[in-house]
């Protein structure tokens, strides 16, 4: 699989493109910064899949340059608003193309059982904690949002609150509470290195960049 990375000087563009040596049947050909006028000139090979680290301003140029190339866009970054979110959707009509706010196998797995349980605890008051290193800039990351999202879906609440902390150089931290009277349950996962998002984009590309076009969901993929 011949790679591509957006964000590539970013803090996890540099741990993505040491995890990709670790895999045989994977290739890092080249980088492109629409910002630094890096446009993939340079890239000769066959782009299989983009992997985007980097910033929303980016996605008009990302769409485009994947759907020229006819490659696979896994999407890493956050932040993005309604309608940029319906253009990654719509540009699955001609390309694979997933938008994914986490790549660790182990919140995908917990986004699962979120939202097996939720239903049942739904009278329960429901509240999350999100812990990340003092440099993120995110008010609230884009992890929590999508867990929030998955639990109003359902439960039918219009809000779930997100108590957020930011200290020291923790990598990542996400616990969901469930308060019912006299008895709580909090399930937690806890990121102790960069690597496992730098993994975890990995192996997905693995699976997207065989797909045939479509907006894929993250989940589906674990």
């Amino acid at each position: 699989m011949n790679v591509v990375i957006c964000g590539i000087n970013g803090a996890m563009g540099k741990v993505l493109q040491e995890e990709i040596k670790l895999y045989e049947n994977v290739n890092l050909i080249g980088s492109i910064s629409p910002y630094k006028g890096d446009y993939g000139q340079n890239i000769t090979e066959k782009v299989d899949v983009v992997i985007d680290f980097s910033k929303p301003g980016n996605l008009d140029f990302l769409l485009e340059y994947a759907t020229n190339k006819k490659c696979a866009l896994l999407i890493c970054t956050t932040g993005f608003k309604e309608d940029e979110k319906n253009k990654i959707k719509e540009a699955g009509s001609s390309i694979p193309v997933m938008l994914s706010s986490n790549t660790s196998l182990g919140i995908n797995v917990l986004r699962k059982i979120i939202k097996n349980i939720s239903p049942e605890l739904k009278d329960f008051d429901i509240n999350m904690v999100e812990r990340y290193h003092n440099k993120k800039k995110a008010v609230i990351s884009g992890t929590s949002s999508t867990m929030a999202q998955d639990i109003m879906e359902a439960t039918d609440r219009d809000h779930v609150e997100t108590h957020v902390i930011r200290e020291g150089t923790i990598p990542g931290e996400h616990i969901v509470i469930y308060s019912g009277v006299d008895e709580v349950l909090e399930i937690k996962h806890t990121a102790f290195s960069k690597r496992i998002f730098a993994r975890g984009a990995i192996d997905l590309a693995l699976k997207l960049y065989k797909k045939e076009p479509g907006f894929y969901l993250t989940e589906d993929f674990f």
